[in-house]
């Protein structure tokens, strides 16, 4: 079962807004000043068919604010390790404890599926060999779409974001309580031609003019897979649906 992610009414109206748009329906938007949503709040957030996006309501009580501008509290609880940025199979040989489990409670599934191009496109430090031979007897069964038990699941594709401690830092808080952890925007890995997506280079997170902002329920992260050790598959780079992965 995968949770809920709450995010701000505005970025929830452009997450909503392009949900169901293209990489190319998208640039189009783009083309044009007065329909282009690329600077709005919620652009680069995980696509809604996927992850389950509701607003914040407006009396919500947010007791814990991890912020990029408080540099210490924000290096001690959140991360965006580049080894879990992109492709990621459940057999990677440098997964996190539980990573499986703790990535589908709080993102669900991949946009992309097992059986396309995702194993050719895997993170160059978590890849391996994924035996894709269960393909041939799917297509000739006419099947050419979706995913294929017989191979190895996709967890992942996106920016993940790591983020730690929660379950002990809100352990006086109110179950109807919520967390915010503010992303920051690093244009050179979601951006269009973004080649730095699929090396080691390091995602910038300082406090950078442009954020994404997620709120995290107290229930939720009590009733997640472990409490101090949250993963979600956060944020989409451009060129996610593009066609890498098909």
């Amino acid at each position: 079962m995968t949770t809920t992610i709450y995010t701000t009414a505005e970025a929830l109206a452009t997450v909503l807004a392009i949900k169901d748009l293209d990489y190319y329906d998208r640039c189009n938007l783009a083309d044009n000043d007065t329909t282009d949503l690329t600077h709005n709040p919620g652009y680069y957030l995980k696509n809604a068919n996927k992850l389950n996006w509701a607003a914040l309501h407006d009396d919500a009580s947010v007791v814990t604010r991890i912020l990029a501008k408080d540099q210490g509290m924000y290096a001690a609880h959140v991360s965006i390790p580049a080894n879990l940025r992109g492709c990621l199979f459940e057999n990677a040989p440098n997964l996190p404890p539980l990573y499986k489990q703790i990535i589908e409670y709080w993102s669900g599934e991949p946009l992309n599926t097992n059986a396309g191009g995702a194993a050719y496109y895997q993170n160059p430090m978590n890849a391996y060999e994924i035996d894709l031979s269960p393909l041939d007897a799917e297509h000739e069964a006419g099947n050419y779409g979706g995913n294929v038990a017989a191979i190895d699941a996709l967890l992942s594709e996106g920016v993940v974001v790591s983020i730690n401690g929660l379950g002990s830092l809100t352990r006086h808080a109110g179950d109807d309580d919520f967390v915010e952890v503010e992303i920051p925007i690093d244009g050179a890995m979601l951006f269009l031609d973004n080649p730095d997506f699929r090396t080691q280079r390091a995602y910038n997170q300082p406090p950078s003019e442009r954020t994404e902002r997620i709120f995290l329920k107290i229930v939720d992260i009590r009733n997640s897979p472990d409490p101090d050790r949250i993963f979600v598959d956060a944020l989409r780079y451009e060129e996610l649906d593009y066609g890498f992965f098909y």
